[in-house]
């Protein structure tokens, strides 16, 4: 898999070195005032940070407390950028509970069969690969759409007039990005406002009938053209024909390996948006189509292509939620081409992926008539079939991704440079907690996606530019969220997660044994060490038992911040 290369990410931190002192003795009372003001009393929910040498002593109340202390690397040098960090801890007494392994999750929907997981990274690694390929092409691309040349290409039957019903359209359905073509003969199936569906002429029999086809053209019009368009911004118009061409191609299916346990179900390709003829500084992609595309698995119900069946209900189920999930990708490339004409290269993969996850958790929320900000329950997951469905369909692989991080929080992270399942659900959950935390009691995201999608920077420098600059503390607070959320009213707003309540729905849905499936250890009574990668994060356990105290030493020679949570 091909890895990208983004700017560092360093923030200016001092070394931590800090003693925790925690008192496990009796709070003062009202009239007689604490005179030390390093002596902090948490209740259950709050909590303190450690910054710096900072001596931090905390009262537990004459019961004892319980506590978590989470710590979190607010640096990023790259995939191989790791900070060691020692904690030590004396007088602490016995942990509470500590997180199972987690185990994978179940469909809301009861008895659903699971089917394979789809593969939505095979069109970010074919964009990744031909990359190179593009790097001076930008300029080249907006004088051919600047002097309307698109139509002087040999695939060029994609192009400007919207076609009839039952033309026939010349394609190129192959995976190189240039220069070895598959030409494919693909037939009109459906026509609407904003959508030209496509079906290839060689698909496996068995497939959608026209109304189906029809269907899609109607639910790409109203589902996820309106959805990612208010969100994102509308995409170029190179064909000049104001349609997104939706192809069905068994090119998509040929992809997937016989019994393998993915699948790949479509995908775009950034070459489709370079010119076909050659400039002076940019030789033209023969194989480019031209034009706004999706390339879309077919229904395949005998199992023609490398033997694997996919039925019409199926494939029916998926691609609604793939189409959403790849126009982001659309929109994301054709406006740093031109419409947002500073910029001279495509949105880093993590970032990338992460919107479009944003794309598929949008259109969850429209076809369940929900919104962000709801804190959803698995009470609220299960109220209606159009909700279960939604989820199952839209947004369960999100959860599934995020899971998958949870287990391993100090290996992966939201802004890692790779494109690892880990990463999209850190990322996607970051996102939807910087957009929840930007956005206040306000209803809608719009402005958050669009200024994200509309930057001329990539990366960690997009991040700050629509967030703000101090993106460490709060990649801080969102490490604390991940075990603080839905503790207590006493939490802090910054270090919760206001649009969901993962601590009620991964336990309903089978996770880790019926838990959450944070990766948390005990400190209970030695030392721990590890290590943590840029935006990673570490959780231990501890109590204090009654009228003791407890000291705890952290130690790290990077960016690492740690804040401590009472937890009872």
């Amino acid at each position: 898999m091909k890895r990208e290369h983004s700017s560092a990410w360093v923030v200016a931190t001092a070394a931590l070195a800090s003693v925790l002192v925690l008192a496990g003795c009796a709070a003062h009372d009202s009239e007689a005032p604490n005179s030390d003001p390093g002596l902090v009393s948490l209740s259950p929910g709050q909590s303190a940070p450690v910054a710096g040498t900072t001596t931090l002593r905390v009262q537990g109340g004459a019961t004892g407390s319980e506590n978590v202390i989470v710590l979190s690397d607010t640096a990023s040098t790259g995939v191989s950028a790791k900070t060691n960090y020692t904690v030590t801890a004396t007088g602490v007494g016995a942990a509470g509970a500590i997180s199972a392994p987690a185990t994978s999750l179940n469909p809301i929907a009861n008895g659903t069969t699971q089917a394979p997981a789809v593969d939505m990274a095979f069109g970010m690694r074919l964009n990744r690969a031909s990359q190179p390929r593009f790097q001076r092409g930008f300029s080249a691309a907006r004088s051919m759409l600047a002097s309307r040349s698109a139509s002087s290409g040999r695939l060029r039957s994609l192009s400007a007039a919207v076609p009839n019903v039952g033309d026939l359209m010349n394609v190129n359905v192959g995976q190189s990005a240039c220069d070895s073509l598959v030409p494919s003969v693909a037939r009109v199936v459906a026509v609407s406002s904003r959508a030209i569906v496509l079906a290839d002429t060689t698909n496996p029999t068995g497939g959608f009938s026209a109304a189906d086809y029809q269907r899609f053209a109607a639910r790409f019009d109203t589902l996820v053209y309106p959805v990612d368009v208010t969100n994102f911004g509308a995409p170029a118009d190179i064909d000049q024909n104001q349609h997104i061409v939706l192809l069905f191609t068994k090119a998509v299916n040929e992809l997937t390996p016989r019994n393998s346990s993915s699948y790949v179900g479509g995908f775009f390709y950034s070459r489709d948006l370079f010119p076909v003829t050659d400039t002076q500084q940019f030789q033209g992609c023969k194989g480019s189509n031209v034009g706004e595309l999706f390339y879309l698995l077919a229904p395949d119900p005998a199992g023609v292509v490398n033997g694997n069946i996919r039925r019409t209900g199926f494939v029916d189920s998926v691609t609604t939620s793939v189409l959403a999930h790849e126009f982001q990708h659309l929109i994301n490339a054709s406006r740093r081409l031109f419409v947002n004409t500073s910029a001279e290269d495509f949105e880093v993969t993590w970032l990338n992926e992460g919107l479009s996850h944003v794309a598929e958790e949008l259109l969850f929320y429209h076809e369940a008539n929900l919104g962000p900000r709801q804190n959803i329950d698995v009470t609220k997951l299960r109220s209606t079939p159009a909700i279960r469905n939604a989820f199952n369909n839209d947004m369960s692989s999100n959860v599934s991704r995020y899971q998958l991080y949870l287990a391993a929080p100090s290996e992966n992270s939201p802004i890692r440079n790779d494109d690892s399942l880990e990463t999209r659900g850190a990322t996607w959950n970051f996102l939807r907690y910087a957009a929840d935390r930007k956005a206040g009691s306000s209803g809608s995201d719009a402005a958050t996606w669009q200024a994200l999608v509309n930057s001329t920077t990539t990366g960690v420098a997009n991040l700050r530019g629509v967030f703000g600059a101090d993106l460490a503390g709060m990649l801080r607070d969102w490490a604390v969220s991940h075990y603080a959320d839905d503790l207590n009213s006493t939490v802090s707003p910054t270090q919760t997660q206001p649009s969901w309540n993962f601590h009620n729905i991964f336990p309903a849905l089978g996770s880790g044994n019926n838990t959450y499936p944070l990766q948390v250890r005990s400190l209970q009574g030695s030392a721990a060490s590890g290590t943590l990668i840029g935006g990673g994060a570490a959780y231990y356990r501890f109590s204090i038992p009654a009228n003791t105290t407890a000291t705890i030493d952290v130690a790290a020679p990077g960016p690492v911040q740690a804040v401590v949570v009472r937890v009872r």
